[in-house]
């Protein structure tokens, strides 16, 4: 080989060095901005009410001040941390997926009204509580360790969820407001017939108390 012929080579490698790396941090930054809950939150009408609902819950606001927002829970393997390889591609996988099935049901229009919404949100939830339950609520899981769970003032709170450390479990039949509370929303949506305006759900929930 030539020594122009091994430049040539040399250099086509540090190209294809930079393209894939500026190609891998693309990508990274759009899973990441996609994965906001700015993004996931502000772009349709038919998220208003779930967002309204979740910032009545108990994850949007926490008294450390820690916010668990859409992806920590919705996203698959968004709470563990470091992500492997295969990890970071069954995310990318499984947002592909939730992307679709919330883009299609755009399109469709199936959630175009509040009403429609109502209609639809017990089939939602149950594929929700399904995919958590198909892999023990692993994002759950990723934020909350049960074998370091400790309050002195309340020690049966750790004694029962020691219990479900290496076992099958189901969080939300307990906590069923930890992600969203809807019964602000509801009564909203059938009183005025309008999607709850998700910029007075914190205002509305300091009226109430």
């Amino acid at each position: 080989m030539s020594q122009a012929s091994k430049w040539g080579t040399f250099w086509l490698l540090v190209i294809g060095v930079v393209v894939g790396i500026l190609l891998t941090a693309a990508t990274v930054g759009v899973v990441q901005w996609a994965g906001t809950d700015k993004f996931c939150t502000g772009w349709c009408h038919s998220m208003d009410g779930v967002t309204y609902a979740w910032k009545q819950g108990q994850h949007a606001r926490t008294p450390s001040g820690y916010t668990a927002g859409c992806s920590d829970c919705h996203l698959l393997n968004e709470t563990n941390r470091p992500l492997t390889p295969v990890a970071y591609v069954e995310l990318l996988f499984a947002k592909a997926k939730a992307g679709s099935i919330s883009g299609f049901g755009e399109l469709r229009g199936t959630l175009n009204t509040p009403q429609m919404w109502l209609e639809k949100r017990a089939e939602l939830s149950k594929r929700v509580v399904d995919t958590m339950t198909g892999n023990n609520f692993r994002n759950c899981r990723g934020c909350h360790n049960l074998a370091e769970m400790y309050d002195a003032k309340k020690p049966m709170v750790a004694a029962m969820h020691k219990g479900f450390i290496d076992k099958p479990t189901n969080c939300v039949m307990c906590h069923k407001i930890a992600g969203h509370n809807y019964k602000q929303a509801d009564e909203i949506i059938k009183e005025t017939g309008k999607w709850p305006d998700p910029a007075k759900a914190w205002e509305t929930a300091e009226a109430k108390k």
